[in-house]
């Protein structure tokens, strides 16, 4: 009898438990944190694989130039606590309040078709024209295709560069890219005048350096932030779809 009572009860807290689990990785792994304003997201420090691929990764890692000074500065989009940023109206200027951040760039590689594309993303908290139009929060991103990523002396060999959900692709690399110590770089700018959005380009100007986070390398909180975000008109190139989105920017 004791033994059929310790069964029943058994089977009765089981369904408890069992539900208990997922809550608690909830807890530990997924839980989100809450959007707080886009000054306040603390830059999660430099962190890249400490290997070839990881050397490679911030070797080729674009400067980034704000072109004409008109758009935003990149910022931070999570932090370590999987808070997320609140991103901005697009009123006032087109630089209004989003010009002070040491930023952040988010990197992540694979293979495709033979060649490695190391893919480098930025968010800016607004994307807006000359003339108050625009969105709340914007994505761009570089694609540097490198022969092989495994060895310290690795050639670029391709780049994209996005614009509106789409890439600018080249594999003339002495004609189009520039470098300075031995990176690309890359521009911000607005690709009509007044009434254009932004989105990079390649340039000759030396712009700067932001704290490189690898996809991998990125805490669980600040990558599920990232993945669970409604970024509204932008669109996170490194999560779901990833893949696709390196195909798009295959030059080759």
């Amino acid at each position: 009898m004791q033994v059929k009572q310790f069964l029943s009860l058994a089977c009765l807290l089981t369904p408890l438990m069992a539900a208990a689990l997922p809550d608690e990785q909830l807890n530990v792994h997924f839980r989100r944190g809450q959007e707080i304003p886009h000054d306040q997201v603390r830059v999660i420090p430099e962190s890249l694989p400490n290997d070839n691929i990881g050397r490679n990764m911030k070797r080729f890692q674009p400067y980034f130039n704000n072109e004409g000074g008109g758009g935003c500065w990149p910022y931070p989009a999570v932090d370590s606590d999987g808070n997320w940023s609140g991103g901005l109206k697009p009123s006032g200027k087109e630089s209004g309040d989003c010009r002070n951040s040491v930023g952040q760039v988010y990197v992540r590689g694979a293979w495709y078709k033979g060649r490695y594309g190391i893919m480098y993303t930025w968010f800016a908290p607004k994307d807006e024209t000359g003339v108050g139009g625009g969105h709340r929060y914007e994505w761009e991103g570089a694609v540097i295709w490198v022969n092989n990523p495994n060895v310290p002396d690795a050639k670029m060999v391709g780049g994209a560069v996005s614009a509106h959900h789409g890439w600018k692709t080249t594999t003339n690399i002495a004609g189009d890219v520039s470098f300075y110590q031995g990176h690309p770089l890359c521009k911000y700018y607005v690709d009509t005048a007044v009434f254009g959005t932004h989105r990079i380009g390649w340039t000759d100007t030396v712009g700067g350096l932001q704290p490189a986070v690898a996809w991998e390398q990125l805490p669980a909180p600040a990558r599920n932030a990232l993945l669970s975000t409604d970024w509204g008109h932008a669109t996170f190139m490194l999560g779901y779809g990833f893949l696709d989105h390196l195909a798009n920017a295959y030059p080759f």
